[in-house]
Parts: structure tokens; sequence; C-alpha cells
């Protein structure tokens, strides 16, 4: 996908989960305008490494330990949202967003190994 458009379509995924955010919590201050840009960076990273994505979802060759770290890390997300959700809309979409965040920054730094 040439970067331009990637870029594109990161900026507008970005402001669409941003706008939906502030439309249904309706929430002062600045934690909705932290949205666009964070899921603007995720959603960049994981069309410039969606090769990487792909090998990850290969269910045929999982180890068990592979098995239990992602349910371990599905379970942690998954609590830490309904806590953040808990606290308000903004707080648990940005939560959602930085673990998203976290995992493609990974899948691009694993990408960038020497094999």
């Amino acid at each position: 996908m040439r970067s331009s458009l990637r870029y594109l379509v990161s900026l507008v995924v970005g402001l669409v989960v941003a706008g939906v955010t502030v439309s249904v919590a309706n929430t002062p201050g600045f934690l909705p305008v932290a949205i666009a840009p964070l899921y603007a960076a995720t959603t960049a990273l994981v069309l410039r490494h969606r090769d990487g994505w792909k090998r990850l979802f290969r269910f045929g060759d999982q180890r068990w330990s592979d098995r239990k770290r992602g349910a371990l890390g599905g379970g942690i997300g998954a609590l830490s949202f309904s806590l953040l959700l808990n606290v308000s809309i903004p707080a648990g979409i940005t939560g959602i967003g930085l673990m998203f965040f976290g995992q493609a920054l990974a899948v691009a730094d694993y990408e960038s190994l020497p094999e």
C-alpha cells in the first residue's frame, strides 16, 4: 500500500474513532482529543506491517506457551478495558487503543529483526 494512502486511511480511522467516542461519551476534556492520534498511529503501523500480523494469526504451528501468552494478554486486556470503561468511555477507548498500539509496535519491531 502506498504510504500516502496508508496515512490517509489512518487519519480517517483516528478521526472516526475519536468522533464516535466524543458523540457517545459527551465528555469534556482533552482525553477524547488523544484518541485520534493514538488510533491513527496504530492503524498506520498495522497497515505498514500487515504481513507480520498475518503471520501472527496462523493457528497451525502455535506452541502451548504461545497460546498461554495470548490468553494471558487477552484476559488482562479485557479486565483492564472493562475497568477503564467503568471510569469513562474515553478512558476505556484509550486503554484498548494503547494495548493495540503496543501490539503494533511489537509486530513492527519483530519484523525489523534480521532473520
